[in-house]
């Protein structure tokens, strides 16, 4: 994910809003900018700069008030701050403010099966599902077919207006998944003129060239009681490959513990490692090569060049025992993956809103965006042994009596086979064992193609004294087509590697297989495949996903009475929402016989009918409070309810007291609930890695108070690991089979709903002695219960073996070993409602405006601080309840900030912006001097924007600036780290860009 946000002055595209009464939060009542003004761009704000006479309905509340009054914390990105940013993703802009963060990215979720190309946020650090993304106060469809996830990238920049962000419990104000808070994307209204904003940026390294084009229209008519929008907005990323301009994306390196002492390839001699125990980066290469290896490490082909361990040992100090060593003979499958992908949205709006009569208006809009983005990552491979099901005639797979799929396996090849060089005879003592990287096939490609249409309409009005009501309804689809290319059929490669000689040609040896295209396939050496070949082994895996949302809303708002301190005024309303969701599995089940992750064949959907309240009493003139209550029935898991109370006391104009307590619930997603286990994979380091057949080798997890005899002997009694120490070709070997592993996730129709228990409290200050200052200081505490999650991968592999009472508990039951060689073939994550996550912090906020006598033009500071105190979640382990504290791991830094000063002077503005994330280790459990340490320092960007207005009507401005000056590509992550992975610079605290520069015109009229 970019961390460095470039700058765009997308002021002219359109955008569509929901009804009005609905639109939550219209303005700010701060926009020291204006279109006729763009050199004067205001930093982010605050709801304390609202004056108190202006009354509007804010994000996080239903009723019009002033926003002297709201109870809650809330920050505001308006339009010339969005523009400032340089980002055309939101969700990079919106992950600028301290305390949110980017959830999933287009960066993070190269490999992901479902949410590839994705990008959205969360807040607190409790998850995208736990933040309610709304546009234009209402729900937005979710982008994603396994979570209620709404990806920012399907919002054109150019179409917002503002960004409203509010923290803590909002559930009886908006319902479900309120618990972290809400973010609010309002876009543009009532726009009456032609707009038009071009852009293009290019880092100096290789990737990421990006061109945006925003347009939009609007005219009023029949006297301004209407008007029209439309607008068009187009974007091209080009991909971000690992390559040398990013030497650490191509390091094949990970964390961990020298290997092979003593031996010709001795990893502690590798600098910065030694034979002690300690950790450090040593080599990280797969034993898949594209050339294979075979009889198990007794020949192998590389680069076209063959070596054995008879004639062709390499000449490097190696004995014949040695033979193939992963290090330094193994493949790097780094170089050429994509980091980022490439990423291509199309985007078209039309708004429109009528005044009936005086009284009464109409409005209706609509939003359709395509979005494109490609991804690919190292070639597939595959192993003799590997297993895939078999298909009945129909196509569909067949069980054993206890239920269990049944399986076949790749074969060795033939001893007899003809396509056995002379090199692996050599070796050879019977058939042929055999690994291998099938790079004849191409990259293994992810290519989703989205469609995401939104639609409103809806009727408000003035009912009796300043009563308002609205009734309106949305409706919005969402269509995903995932294309997972260049997968193995093993089926077919089974086919194609069984073979007999028929009048001279080498060819299939089943007579079925033949008449169905099957081509005998070459598996000896680099580029023995030929593309006849390969078409044959390849397998293209097609996933289609459909998402439906209705909502209705009913609702009324004003004054009840008058009270001696104020009117008292409330909201209320029902509403309705129901959520579809059609998931078409790859192929059914002859993805079972294919290297694709199977999602299954999934439809469900729920429904709810909710009513709320809302009041806002006036206690004293310098006292208010306010009070909220909603009641949901759903159709799976029944009735919840929620509320809050809040007030805010405002003793004098410089200083102004909030707080509010609330209790929110989420409701389980439909994937959550209904869904059959879904295909994924995660990295494992399997605990048993490491271990000989007479219990040694084994090293504990890191952190863990285990014993390795423990480990060792409950991994001894697992079939499959003594399997593999029953094989000749491992005999002397370790057991170390591990990386990737299936980790398929699955819904639990026993979830309950998530309940959260949140208090703010905060102190605003704008001293009267300091013209334009502000100061804000907000407390924040969330705490939620029965919180729907999983045990990772690794924790309940960790949790499994680690156990005294393996394999009688209930992490055991979800691994799956390959019952040939021991290796992990599936380890289920299945959803339940875990014990809590706590997380608290205080946000501080400081804005000051001045100016400095004898210097021309005006200046602006503003700070956006967050410090955490706690972050931390718990769940029932073997022994009872365990908690696991993040707070200060990498990625989940204890401090961080956005600091930006500026300068305006008659149409000329500059600014320089930064962004802070403090350091963090990678494992809590181990400390400082303990072999496995491992930690991060603290990660800064800058950024620096100039924008010039040449002429103001028509409007035409030039804008330009850098992006991370200081071309800072953040911490080197590899594999074998808990925040690490293979790709090495993609974690939250990296940009991958780094310098970029970017320019661009706007121009309006």
């Amino acid at each position: 994910m970019k961390n460095l946000l470039l700058v765009t002055s997308c002021t002219g595209a359109l955008a569509i809003a929901m009804t009005p009464g609905a639109a939550l939060a219209q303005s700010t009542g701060q926009d020291t900018g204006s279109a006729e003004n763009p050199a004067t761009l205001p930093v982010a704000t605050d709801q304390q700069a609202e004056p108190e006479e202006n009354v509007i309905t804010v994000t996080g509340s239903r009723i019009r008030r002033s926003n002297a009054t709201a109870a809650i914390p809330l920050q505001i990105f308006n339009r010339e701050t969005i523009e400032e940013s340089g980002s055309v993703d939101l969700a990079e802009i919106v992950a600028e403010i301290p305390g949110v963060d980017s959830d999933l990215s287009p960066e993070s979720t190269n490999t992901s099966v479902q949410n590839s190309g994705i990008s959205t946020i969360n807040l607190r650090r409790l998850g995208s599902n736990r933040t309610l993304t709304l546009i234009d106060g209402r729900r937005a469809i979710s982008n994603a077919g396994n979570g209620e996830r709404v990806s920012l990238n399907t919002i054109p920049a150019g179409f917002v207006d503002s960004i409203e962000i509010t923290t803590g419990g909002a559930s009886a104000i908006y319902g479900s998944d309120a618990i972290a808070g809400v973010v609010n994307i309002l876009l543009k209204d009532d726009f009456d003129g032609f707009d038009a904003n071009l852009r293009y940026a290019k880092p100096e390294r290789s990737g990421e060239q990006e061109i945006l084009a925003d347009l939009a229209w609007g005219r009023n008519f029949d006297e301004g009681r209407g008007n029209i929008m439309v607008g068009f907005s187009y974007e091209h990323e080009d991909p971000i490959y690992a390559d040398g301009t990013r030497p650490d994306s191509i390091r094949a390196v990970s964390w961990g513990v020298p290997s092979d002492i003593g031996n010709f390839n001795d990893e502690s001699l590798l600098p910065g490692c030694d034979d002690s125990g300690r950790y450090c980066f040593t080599p990280s290469l797969t034993s898949y090569i594209p050339g294979g290896r075979f009889e198990s490490d007794d020949a192998w082909n590389i680069g076209g060049v063959w070596y054995n361990d008879q004639s062709l040992l390499p000449d490097d100090g190696r004995t014949s025992g040695e033979a193939f060593e992963t290090y330094p003979d193994g493949y790097n499958l780094r170089p050429g993956q994509t980091l980022s992908p490439e990423y291509e949205m199309w985007s078209g709006a039309i708004k429109a809103r009528y005044d009936l009569t005086p009284s009464i208006r109409f409005d209706a809009g609509a939003m359709y965006t395509v979005i494109n983005t490609r991804a690919r990552s190292a070639p597939e491979a595959a192993i003799y042994g590997d297993t895939y099901a078999v298909l009945d005639a129909d196509g569909n797979a067949t069980y054993d009596a206890n239920g269990v799929i049944i399986e076949a396996e790749l074969p060795q090849i033939a001893s007899s086979h003809p396509f056995i060089p002379p090199e692996v005879e050599e070796t050879r003592s019977g058939s042929v064992s055999w690994y291998r990287r099938f790079n004849e096939l191409g990259w293994d490609e992810k290519n989703n193609d989205r469609q995401t249409l939104r639609t409103n309409f809806g009727l408000s009005g003035d009912a009796w004294g300043d009563w308002q009501w609205n009734v309106g309804g949305t409706y919005g689809t969402y269509n995903q087509h995932q294309r997972d290319l260049n997968e193995i059929d093993l089926q077919h490669l089974a086919n194609a590697l069984q073979v007999t000689t028929i009048d001279g040609e080498v060819v299939c040896a089943s007579a079925a297989a033949r008449e169905e295209g099957c081509v005998a396939v070459n598996i000896f050496g680099e580029g023995s495949i030929t593309e006849p070949m390969a078409d044959y082994i390849r397998y293209n895996a097609d996933l289609r996903q459909e998402r439906e949302q209705v909502t209705g809303l009913a609702s009324a708002n004003g004054t009840l009475f008058e009270l001696p301190a104020g009117p008292l005024k409330a909201a209320a309303g029902l509403e309705y929402r129901r959520e579809y969701q059609r998931t078409w599995g790859q192929g059914g089940d002859k993805i079972l016989q294919t290297t694709s992750t199977g999602v299954p064949d999934i439809e469900a959907r729920f429904d709810v009918i909710e009513a709320f309240a809302e009041i806002d009493v006036p206690v004293l003139e310098t006292v208010s409070l306010q009070l909220a209550g909603r009641i949901a029935d759903y159709s799976t898991v029944g009735t919840v309810s929620s509320y809050n109370i809040g007030g805010s006391f405002f003793p004098s104009p410089d200083v102004r007291f909030r707080a509010q307590y609330s209790r929110s619930q989420r409701a389980p997603t439909l994937t959550e609930f209904f869904s059959p286990p879904r295909g994924d994979y995660d990295s494992l380091t399997d605990p048993c890695g490491g271990l000989l057949p007479d219990g040694t080798g084994i090293t504990p997890p890191p952190g863990s108070d285990a014993s390795a005899a423990t480990i060792a002997a409950n991994c001894l009694a697992e079939p499959g690991i003594q399997a593999y120490f029953a094989d000749p070709d491992n005999a002397g070997q370790a057991f170390g089979v591990g990386g990737s592993v299936y980790g398929p996730n699955a819904g639990n129709t026993n979830l309950r709903e998530e309940t959260a228990d949140t208090f703010t409290a905060g102190v605003i200050l704008t001293p009267r002695f300091v013209p334009g200052l502000s100061l804000i200081v907000d407390y924040y505490q969330i705490n939620v219960k029965d919180a729907i999650g999983s045990v990772s991968t690794q924790l309940a592999a960790e949790l499994c073996y680690t156990a005294d009472n393996y394999p009688n508990n209930r992490f055991c039951d979800t691994i799956t070993r390959n019952p040939a060689n021991g290796a992990v073939r599936e380890v289920i994550n299945q959803s339940e409602n875990l014990d809590r996550y706590e997380t608290s912090g205080i946000d501080t906020t400081l804005n000051y405006d001045w100016e400095i006598g004898g210097i021309p033009g005006d200046f602006d500071f503003n700070v956006i601080y967050t410090h955490y105190l706690e972050d931390s979640y718990s769940f029932q382990a073997i022994d009872g309840l365990q908690t696991e504290d993040t707070l200060g791991i990498i990625g989940n830094p204890k401090d961080e900030f956005r600091a930006k000063i500026g300068w305006s002077h008659e149409g000329l503005r500059v600014t320089w912006t930064t962004l802070f994330k403090s350091g963090g280790v990678d494992d809590k459990d181990v400390g400082p001097g303990e072999p496995a340490y491992f930690d991060v320092g603290s990660q800064s960007y800058h950024n620096v924007y100039v924008g010039y207005t040449l002429r103001r009507r028509p409007t035409v401005r030039l804008y330009a600036g850098v992006n991370n000056v200081f071309d800072d590509l953040g911490p080197f992550l590899p594999s074998g780290l808990n925040s690490g992975n293979s790709r090495n610079i993609v974690s939250s605290l990296n940009d991958l860009d780094g310098r970029e520069f970017y320019l661009g015109a706007r121009f309006a009229f």
